[in-house]
C-alpha cells in the first residue's frame, strides 16, 4: 500500500513538471539590430584589408572603367560578410550613425572613408553579376546601394554630399546594366515599379544646413572664441592666438545675428519649390560678404557654399530622371521593336531647367541631355546591347 502511494505521489509530481514545462514561455531568440548602422559599422569592420592597388582595381570595375577580372573577383568574394551586413541593413528601416552633435565641427565620423570603399564593392559586384548576365541580380544590388546611399543621409553637409556620390555611382551601373538588358520588358517594368517607391524618399540640404546653424550660433560667443578662432584658423596656431586676440564680443554678436538671418533666408530658399537658376542666384547673393567689413567677413567665414551644394542636388535628381525617362524609352522600343523617334509625352525632366530631356538616338543607342548644358556630365549615354 505504501508502495503505490509511492508511485503515485512520484507520477504526480512527474504530470506536474510536464505540465509546467509545456506551460513556460520558450525563451525567444533576441531580436536583430533595429538601427541598420549597428550593421553597416559591422560590415566595414568584415571589409576584406586589401592593398590599394587592389582598391582601385575595385573603384574601376565600380566606376565601369575596367571590366572585372579573376583577382577582381577573387577581392569581392573576400567581401561576402561584408556585402551579407549590408544586405541586412538595407532591410531596415531606420539609420542613426550615433554622430556626436555636441562636438559640433570638432566631431570625428571616421565611418565616412569606410562607406566610400562599401560602395565600391557593391557595386563592383553589382558589374560583375551583370557581366555573368545576371541583370536582375545587379540591378538589384544596385538598388540596395541606393538604400544604402539614403541610410547615409543628412546627418551633416559631409554626409549629405557622400550620399549623393554613392547615388551617382548607383545610377551610372544601372545606367550601363539597362543596356545591357534592353530587351527584357519584364525587367525593366519591375525596375520602373522599384525606382518609383525607393525614389519616393530622399535626403535634403536642408536637416544639415538647420544643425549646422545651431552649432555655428553656440560657436560664435566670446565665451567660445578660442574654439572659434581654432577652427577659423584651421588649426594654425599662430593664426588662432591673432584671432584671439583680436576678437570682439559686439562684432561676434552682431556677426551672429547676420549669419542666422542669411542663413534662415537660404533654408527658405532650399524649402520652397522654384526653378533651379532662381533658387541658385539668390542662394549667391546670400552668400556674398563683404570682406572689408569685420561683422560680414566673421558671418561669412562660416557660410557653406550653398550654390555649390543646390547644383549637386539637382544634378543628382536629374540624374535619377533621367534613368526612370530611359526606363520608358526602353519599353517603347521593346513594343515597337525599335527606338522611337521623340521621346514619349508626359515623362520626367531635367530638374535644372524644368524642360523635356533632349533625346537622340546613336548607333550604340540613345543619349539623353540636360537642355543648355553642354558639359560631359550632363550627358547620360544608353548603350543597348546588341
Amino acid at each position: 500500500m505504501k508502495r503505490m502511494c509511492n508511485n503515485q505521489y512520484a507520477g504526480m509530481v512527474l504530470v506536474s513538471l510536464m505540465i509546467l514545462l509545456i506551460a513556460s514561455p520558450v525563451p525567444a531568440i533576441p531580436p536583430d539590430p533595429d538601427n541598420a548602422a549597428l550593421l553597416y559599422y559591422q560590415g566595414f569592420l568584415t571589409l576584406a584589408e586589401l592593398d590599394e592597388e587592389a582598391r582601385d582595381r575595385i573603384g574601376g570595375v565600380a566606376r565601369g572603367k575596367i571590366a572585372p577580372d579573376d583577382k577582381v573577383r577573387e577581392d569581392i568574394s573576400k567581401c561576402g560578410g561584408a556585402i551579407q551586413f549590408a544586405e541586412a541593413a538595407a532591410k531596415v528601416p531606420t539609420c542613426h550613425w550615433g554622430v556626436r552633435y555636441s562636438q559640433g565641427f570638432d566631431a570625428l565620423m571616421p565611418q565616412m572613408a569606410q562607406m566610400r570603399y562599401l560602395t565600391f564593392v557593391l557595386i563592383a559586384d553589382a558589374r560583375i553579376r551583370a557581366a555573368d548576365g545576371d541583370y536582375r541580380e545587379a540591378l538589384e544590388r544596385c538598388l540596395m546601394t541606393g538604400t544604402f546611399a539614403r541610410h547615409i543621409g543628412d546627418d551633416t553637409f559631409i554626409s549629405y554630399l557622400v550620399s549623393i556620390s554613392v547615388r551617382g555611382l548607383t545610377y551610372k551601373c544601372m545606367q550601363d546594366v539597362m543596356g545591357q538588358a534592353a530587351g527584357d520588358a519584364e525587367l525593366l517594368q519591375w525596375l520602373k515599379n522599384e525606382l518609383a517607391t525607393s525614389d519616393t524618399v530622399t535626403v535634403s540640404p536642408v536637416r544639415p544646413l538647420k544643425i549646422e546653424i545651431e552649432i555655428v550660433n553656440d560657436l560664435m560667443r566670446i565665451e567660445n572664441v578660442e574654439k572659434f578662432a581654432r577652427i577659423l584658423a584651421a588649426s594654425n596656431g599662430k593664426k588662432t592666438a591673432e584671432i584671439v586676440r583680436a576678437a570682439d564680443a559686439e562684432i561676434l554678436e552682431r556677426a551672429r545675428r547676420v549669419y542666422a538671418e542669411r542663413m534662415n533666408l537660404a533654408l527658405t530658399v532650399l524649402s520652397t519649390p522654384m526653378l533651379y537658376d532662381q533658387a541658385h542666384s539668390q542662394l549667391k547673393q546670400l552668400a556674398d560678404f563683404d570682406q572689408d567689413d569685420p561683422v560680414s567677413r566673421t558671418a561669412g567665414a562660416f557660410s557653406p557654399a550653398l550654390d555649390k551644394i543646390l547644383a549637386q542636388k539637382t544634378g543628382i535628381d536629374t540624374h535619377a530622371n533621367a534613368i526612370r525617362v530611359a526606363i520608358e524609352v526602353l519599353l517603347s522600343r521593346g513594343k515597337a521593336r525599335r527606338l522611337p523617334d521623340t521621346l514619349p509625352s508626359g515623362l520626367l525632366k531635367d530638374a535644372f531647367s524644368d524642360k523635356d530631356f533632349e533625346y537622340e538616338k546613336t548607333e550604340e543607342g540613345f543619349v539623353l541631355r540636360c537642355p543648355d548644358k553642354d558639359l560631359d556630365v550632363y550627358r547620360y549615354e544608353f548603350k543597348i546591347k546588341k
